[in-house]
């Protein structure tokens, strides 16, 4: 019973292959969302290796129609499908509320001006993040990531001494001062 299910829902959305990444850019635009909403790295700045390892993952999700939302299948299209429901919502309030057919109309509006205004800071934040990283810090930020991965390691195999050695070292400097 779980293959027929498995079988049906692999490609449902579509089967992308790891070489899309370079020749689709509506996969890429999706994947990136994917990235920074799931995996939280917005702004990713790892190796090439690293970012095909985790375009290997959504590949492998998108094709068994495993990802936690369809708008990671196709962000553009599930953006304009999500504006014109929302337009349609509230064209229908105005329809029903006659006599405040422009009150509704113009909410709907200040509401997407505001989603709009909201989107653009979050992209600036997001630029103003990936320009004060520096390469050090970057480098840093990827040697604190390589240690969390040796203390879960000699936590899971039962080195006590090596993860207290390693969450020693991972813990901020006011902590180590107290």
């Amino acid at each position: 019973s779980t293959n027929s299910n498995s079988a049906a829902t692999f490609g449902k959305h579509g089967i992308v292959h790891p070489s899309s990444f370079h020749s689709n850019s509506k996969i890429r635009r999706s994947f990136e969302l994917w990235l920074a909403e799931i995996k939280a790295i917005p702004a990713f700045t790892g190796s090439k290796h690293e970012l095909q390892e985790y375009f290997k993952e959504y590949v492998e999700d998108y094709n068994t129609a495993t990802l936690p939302h369809v708008k990671y299948y196709d962000y553009d299209k599930w953006e304009a499908e999500e504006y014109e429901r929302k337009k349609r919502e509230a064209e229908s309030a105005a329809a029903a509320n006659a006599g405040n057919a422009n009150v509704a109309a113009d909410e709907w509006q200040h509401k997407q001006k505001l989603a709009q205004i909201a989107k653009q800071k979050k992209m600036q934040e997001l630029l103003l993040i990936q320009q004060s990283m520096t390469s050090e810090k970057v480098e840093e930020m990827k040697h604190q990531a390589r240690l969390r991965h040796q203390m879960a390691v000699a936590y899971k195999t039962g080195d006590e001494e090596t993860r207290k050695k390693l969450q020693r070292r991972l813990e901020p400097e006011e902590l180590v001062k107290r």
